[in-house]
């Protein structure tokens, strides 16, 4: 009996060393999420909301399925690590788990580039998923579903991309 318990001990110990040392979780870049409300409506019932800059909200003017709105503000941002081989889980909403944005990492297509799986979920089920390549330092728009009165925004920027 003690040489099976010592057994499953020494089993247990080299599985968890083994995870430990999984390479899937080495943290391989830093992505910024930033989630973006368009409307011509009120933002009263939104609470504290932060107003974009003029020039970001022109730049989002200029897409004609957002060209209607008059306002574009941020609900909120987040800066998480991209994990080599596990999906990340955003939360752009401090303390909210409604509005969901996951990323996996697909490859590196360059030095200062990475292909991204991006899903967003809303109340725990995947609403839209893209497939996309990002580019350290530059932002990436990504047009979400139409919520309240107005559409959601997904801003992405990959901060930082380690050397391999």
């Amino acid at each position: 009996m003690k040489a099976c318990h010592a057994t499953l001990v020494v089993t247990l110990s080299l599985l968890a060393g083994a995870w430990a040392q999984d390479p899937g979780k080495k943290e391989i870049g830093q992505v910024r999420t930033e989630l973006i409300f368009g409307t011509s409506g009120s933002l009263a019932a939104l609470g504290r909301v932060t107003p974009l800059g003029d020039t970001e909200q022109s730049q989002l003017r200029k897409v004609a399925k957002l060209a209607e709105f008059k306002t574009f503000v941020s609900l909120g941002s987040v800066k998480q690590s991209i994990l080599a081989g596990y999906k990340s889980w955003a939360s752009p909403i401090k303390n909210s788990e409604a509005i969901m944005v996951t990323f996996q990492p697909q490859a590196r297509v360059v030095d200062k580039k990475l292909r991204l799986d991006i899903e967003y979920w809303q109340k725990k089920k995947m609403a839209l998923r893209w497939d996309r390549v990002f580019e350290v330092g530059k932002s990436v728009y990504l047009i979400g579903p139409e919520w309240r009165d107005g559409n959601l925004i997904i801003k992405v920027e990959l901060v930082e991309l380690k050397d391999k």
